[in-house]
């Protein structure tokens, strides 16, 4: 492999840490500004919840799936199309003029921020082929993904305080513009040499078992895990998530070959990133139902912002 020129390097690692940055962000500024939106739209509690829950669903369920077709048709590609549709949404969402216009923009936000997440890490490590090199970016990686949960609350309250809900959204527009410019510049286009072909009952499978899985577990608490919608939920992506087992054992050339996770070295290096992102994911989860207990959360009044996850979930690490 030919080692990518430093100023090509250095662009590839910014725009993935910061694109990065910035779904992730869209995560956790959102519980900030719950009671902003409530008053502005005029929605109660059930439109807030779709408000957080559009964003995460799409986001969660397609993930794999855009990594398999950006391996095949390209990258860079993919990012830039997740970018675009990020950057777009977003600035639906600042212009959004009711809770439907806001859900649905969400829905397309995190559908973007799945084609950015799925390709970052990819990207990185096309420009980083020595050993080096690869775990300094790496380390920059993950320093961005901290930094956004951390900071994240911070940022979204003072812009919700300083300029409106909206900005919490708008925000994105120059950001996304100014990595969109450079990406195209900067970064160089990047593939699987050997595609697979796409594995397209795979995806269906997955993407569906995944969406009902998701959304069974966002909204269990509130609807009551024994409730019909629920039962239904987690009986269909059972369904369906056997079936992509299935699927990828028959398949020839398999999105997800099962094999690998009977390999240690493989699968022992992924179960630290997956305990991570389940425990992220149990905190926005945590908080949202710290607020549904709350008297003070009953209701669309000034009060919901104060509602907070518990201080353990900072500290869980990895």
């Amino acid at each position: 492999m030919n080692r990518p020129d430093r100023a090509s390097r250095v662009a590839t690692i910014v725009v993935a840490c910061l694109a990065t940055a910035m779904l992730m962000l869209d995560i956790s500024v959102i519980n900030t500004a719950l009671t902003k939106i409530a008053h502005g739209l005029h929605t109660g509690l059930g439109g807030l919840q779709w408000v957080v829950d559009a964003y995460t669903i799409p986001l969660a369920a397609t993930v794999l799936t855009a990594g398999a077709i950006a391996d095949r048709f390209g990258r860079r590609k993919l990012f830039l199309l997740g970018l675009v549709l990020f950057t777009a949404s977003s600035a639906l969402c600042g212009a959004a003029s009711g809770i439907e216009m806001l859900v649905a923009a969400r829905a397309v936000q995190g559908l973007g921020a799945s084609m950015m997440f799925a390709t970052a890490l990819a990207l990185i490590s096309q420009v980083t082929p020595e050993r080096e090199d690869r775990a300094k970016a790496l380390a920059a990686y993950g320093a961005a993904i901290g930094a956004s949960f951390a900071l994240g609350p911070f940022i979204g309250g003072t812009l919700t305080e300083v300029f409106g809900w909206r900005a919490i959204f708008l925000v994105n527009v120059p950001i996304g513009a100014a990595v969109l410019w450079i990406t195209y510049r900067s970064v160089a286009e990047g593939r699987d040499p050997t595609p697979r072909r796409v594995d397209v009952p795979g995806q269906i499978t997955l993407i569906g078992g995944l969406f009902l899985l998701v959304l069974a577990l966002l909204r269990g608490n509130g609807d009551g895990w024994g409730s019909a919608g629920i039962v239904a939920a987690l009986v269909g992506a059972a369904v369906l998530l056997i079936a992509f087992v299935v699927v990828e054992q028959r398949s020839r050339e398999p999105m997800l070959p099962l094999r690998l996770l009977s390999q240690r070295a493989f699968a022992g290096r992924r179960w630290p990133c997956s305990r991570s992102r389940v425990r992220s994911s149990r905190c926005f989860s945590i908080s949202r139902s710290t607020c549904r207990r709350s008297s003070a959360c009953r209701r669309s009044r000034p009060g919901w912002s104060t509602c907070r996850a518990p201080s353990w979930c900072s500290s869980s690490r990895g």
